[in-house]
């Protein structure tokens, strides 16, 4: 059985995930079940030893269907009330809560017809055909309208019926799913394109920036040049006359001393 803790934060990992799967798995070994008790049921006596042990296994599963669904419904309205918190929207809430409706139709309809009584659940055409499989005659000598008959009224084959439905709804759910990811990686996938425009853009402006900023010093260094190659000349003079004066002083104390 499962044990509901519904998560208290977005750090907290959400068990609704691997609660369906549990019940998803719980439930298609229920399908089977119930498959072979009406099977059993549709060719057996009420008191066949086979029908009731197809029926004490069938509510079983059953019954731990119904535990498990409840802990499931208990984890569906912890976050129903503000599925933001959770990481969650309004969407997903809402796929949860038909999934649970659904395993809760299906378990009432598995319930009436375990509760119905032997032999009741086929009439009119399905009656005949089962008396004549009765006497030792097979569904399958009857002409192709009596088939179609007792098909209408076979509640096997109306469950396989109503579980392909089931199956072509579901694949419809997780087109649709694939569908609403396309779109939005399509959305995702332009918002990087105009972004990455964007710095383009700005990569462009900076590139610009960088050679007006470096023409303008180039120019600066070729004037600094052209300053110091002018002014070269009369600086040597100018040391030269310097070091002739500190000579002269040189010489001068020298002398009087």
């Amino acid at each position: 059985m499962m044990t509901a803790t519904p998560p208290t934060s977005l750090s907290n990992p959400d068990p609704y995930p691997q609660f369906e799967s549990e019940l998803r798995t719980l439930l298609e070994a229920t399908r089977l079940s119930f498959t072979s008790f009406l099977r059993i049921r549709s060719l057996a006596a009420a008191t066949s030893p086979e029908l009731l042990a197809a029926r004490e296994e069938l509510s079983d599963n059953h019954a731990q269907l119904l535990e498990d669904l409840e802990d499931l419904t208990a984890t569906v309205a912890a976050v129903e009330h503000d599925p933001y918190r959770f990481g969650l929207d309004v969407a997903d809430v809402a796929a949860r809560r038909r999934f649970v409706g659904e395993v809760a139709g299906e378990l009432e309809d598995m319930r009436e017809e375990m509760e119905r009584a032997p032999g009741t659940h086929a009439t009119g055409a399905g009656a005949t055909a089962g008396g004549a499989a009765g006497q030792g005659g097979f569904v399958g000598d009857s002409d192709d309208d009596d088939g179609a008959d007792l098909a209408a009224n076979d509640p096997v084959a109306q469950y396989e019926q109503q579980q392909q439905l089931e199956m072509l709804r579901r694949q419809d759910e997780q087109l649709e799913g694939v569908g609403r990811t396309v779109q939005n990686l399509k959305r995702l996938g332009g918002d990087l394109g105009r972004e990455l425009e964007e710095q383009n853009q700005e990569l462009e402006e900076l590139d610009r920036d960088v050679e007006r900023v470096e023409g303008k010093l180039q120019r600066g260094l070729k004037d600094l040049n052209r300053f110091v190659k002018k002014n070269e000349d009369s600086v040597s003079n100018w040391c030269i006359g310097l070091l002739i004066m500190i000579l002269c002083v040189l010489l001068f104390f020298l002398i009087i001393l």
